[in-house]
């Protein structure tokens, strides 16, 4: 989406992705220029760029997925889940990073299912921490998901929403972009997990959702302990 809006100088587009159960999914996306100016593009440059992102990230997708589970099942991950992947979502991340988001939304059973994952990510700056959130139809309302985090002790910075429209169910991605206010160190690993059943007894309605919840972090506590 992004390469089309910087061709044809957009302000702004929208975009959907549909796929079935053959190989093939359709990206339509419509760009919308800023008012009162007439873009100069080149349709094959465009075309000839826009093939070429697409087939050098999912073919790598695709090596990742069949070396991490075989052939047959690594294509059947890439042809549902991967190729339901936007394009938005492409330039963003790296196929490395969507193999597991890949292997995650396939875990998902249900409307009622959701995945988590709180990582720290290579590239960013001490203290940094990225928290997904995968989910079945409709995705956890930013007003909902803003308060339970903060709660919890993160500091929220930004949203990347992406969806996933697979046969029979469009799947969420929230890619939220966090800082804990008690700075982790090297204890990622065993936050990790207290944090995720945390959010997701929290987002149930199990345990209250309030400013005790930080303590899940900062005291190495379990949510029920600070219930």
């Amino acid at each position: 989406e992004q390469s089309l809006k910087r061709a044809f100088n957009g302000e702004r587009y929208d975009s959907s992705v549909a796929v079935s159960e053959s190989v093939l999914a359709r990206l339509h996306v419509v760009v919308r220029p800023k008012p009162g100016e007439k873009p100069d593009y080149d349709v094959r440059e465009i075309e000839a760029k826009l093939a070429q992102i697409v087939r050098n990230w999912q073919d790598e997708l695709r090596d990742i997925l069949i070396q991490k589970h075989g052939e047959e099942r690594g294509i059947k991950l890439s042809n549902r889940f991967g190729k339901a992947l936007p394009m938005g979502y492409i330039e963003a991340v790296t196929p490395w990073i969507a193999a597991a988001d890949v292997e995650a939304a396939a875990q998902l059973k249900d409307s009622q299912d959701v995945r988590l994952q709180l990582y720290r990510p290579r590239r960013k700056s001490d203290g940094a921490l990225r928290f997904k959130v995968f989910k079945m139809g409709a995705p956890i309302t930013l007003s909902d998901a803003l308060p339970m985090l903060e709660n919890m002790g993160l500091r929220v910075f930004s949203e990347h929403p992406y969806e996933m429209e697979t046969p029979g169910m469009a799947i969420h991605i929230q890619d939220f972009e966090v800082e804990p206010l008690v700075p982790l160190g090297e204890n990622l690993d065993q936050a990790r997990e207290r944090f995720q059943q945390g959010f997701e007894q929290i987002w149930r309605g199990r345990v209250e959702n309030d400013g005790f919840n930080r303590l899940v972090l900062a005291a190495e506590l379990e949510v029920r302990e600070v219930a």
